[in-house]
């Protein structure tokens, strides 16, 4: 019989032994079911996974891991077997630059999906680019994350010094005003958001006249920029900055009798704004533009959808764009026969790729070949579509 101290540290070990075999269920797939003699390529998800900005991070690596499964499911014998794991950034841009330096440690990680955050992808950018390790943003569109000059970034939706440009374009083209009034909060997304507005209407041969309208973070002098937008009536208003925010704005412009349609950027784009009484009935009416298309009337998103709602739930935006982004990281193995990290880089910057919402290709820069935003109208509380910047030949209206 072993004295009580060798079976303290029997006990021990064995404890020891079974913590190395508690892996996250992310962080396996379907991996523990590969052949040996499979090619086996690992796909970092960086995204907050606690916090409370962690139901994004959970749909962006559910969007992740079904597009693994999928992949998968059709795979040969030869083909790349796929598999995932996740870091927890927790929304903080501190801890996404030492996640990023987490992901390295892990040599079977050939590709980063993520940060959801402009501030913490920028902080992690160059963790990636000094390793040489591909990193495809799927949502953030901070425009300094492409203008680092990086050639291992890339980013599937517009940034926002696109995203004030396409806006305008719809404007112009659908709405067809006279002066409008761009009211920003001075941030970096409202500043460049609100700049691409203003400088395509002046750029136009049949452009439009605007008035810029700036909001300080803390709402200081609300009242007195108010009651200048209810003097100077413009026809339309481009409204962009934190949605939370930029909500109390529309509030008080419409309690001051200003009725101009409002155009809104994606940061409205959001159901639990509308949660808010006062915000939902300021917002009836409302344009908003985002880079979310709408999976209803894609055929191939919608099969996508039904097969991610039967297992997952709710399909979101940040679950939908996780998957379109799998899918691109999963081509561009496949499209260029090899897992490296500079030949995925390559292709990357060369493929043009197939996905559930169309296809998508990249500048030289990162960002997208054919950025687009598409617009939605606010009824009752609802998010009902009307169309989009650009033809979007995989939208069928």
């Amino acid at each position: 019989m072993p004295s009580p101290r060798t079976a303290q540290r029997m006990l021990a070990i064995l404890g020891l032994l079974a913590l190395l075999f508690i892996v996250p269920r992310s962080a396996i797939g379907a991996g523990e079911e590969f052949p040996p003699y499979a090619k086996q390529v690992q796909i970092a998800v960086v995204a907050p996974l606690s916090g409370p900005l962690r139901q994004m991070g959970w749909d962006l690596s559910a969007g992740v891991q079904a597009a693994i499964d999928d992949a998968n499911q059709a795979r040969g014998l030869t083909d790349f077997a796929w598999s995932m794991t996740s870091f927890d950034d927790q929304g903080d841009p501190g801890i996404a630059e030492q996640q990023a330096q987490f992901v390295l440690v892990d040599t079977k990680n050939a590709i980063v999906i993520g940060h959801l955050g402009g501030q913490e992808t920028f902080l992690a950018l160059h963790v990636y680019h000094e390793a040489g390790i591909p990193i495809i943003i799927p949502t953030a569109s901070l425009g300094a994350l492409t203008q680092q000059g990086y050639s291992d970034v890339f980013r599937v939706c517009a940034p926002d010094t696109m995203e004030g440009a396409l806006a305008a374009r719809y404007a112009e083209r659908n709405l067809k005003p006279a002066k409008v009034g761009v009211i920003w909060e001075q941030n970096d997304y409202g500043n460049d958001t609100a700049t691409s507005f203003s400088n395509y209407a002046a750029s136009g041969s049949n452009g439009f006249k605007t008035t810029d309208y700036t909001i300080d973070v803390d709402l200081k002098d609300l009242k007195a920029m108010v009651a200048k937008i209810a003097a100077d009536q413009p026809d339309l208003l481009y409204v962009t900055g934190r949605g939370d925010l930029m909500a109390q704005v529309i509030e008080a412009v419409r309690k001051a009798g200003v009725t101009a349609q409002v155009i809104g950027t994606s940061t409205f784009y959001s159901d639990s704004l509308l949660t808010d009484k006062a915000f939902k009935t300021a917002a009836d009416g409302m344009i908003v533009g985002t880079c979310v298309p709408p999976v209803q009337f894609i055929p191939s998103a919608q099969q996508f959808q039904t097969r991610f709602q039967q297992k997952n739930g709710r399909l979101s935006a940040y679950a939908l764009f996780g998957y379109v982004a799998a899918q691109i990281a999963i081509d561009a193995a496949v499209q260029g026969r090899s897992a490296d990290k500079n030949s995925l880089i390559r292709q990357l910057d060369a493929g043009v790729f197939p996905t559930v919402i169309g296809q998508i290709s990249f500048r030289a820069n990162g960002d997208p070949s054919e950025p687009n935003l598409y617009f939605y109208k606010v009824e009752s509380g609802t998010f009902k579509y009307i169309g989009s910047a650009l033809p979007n030949p995989a939208v069928l209206r």
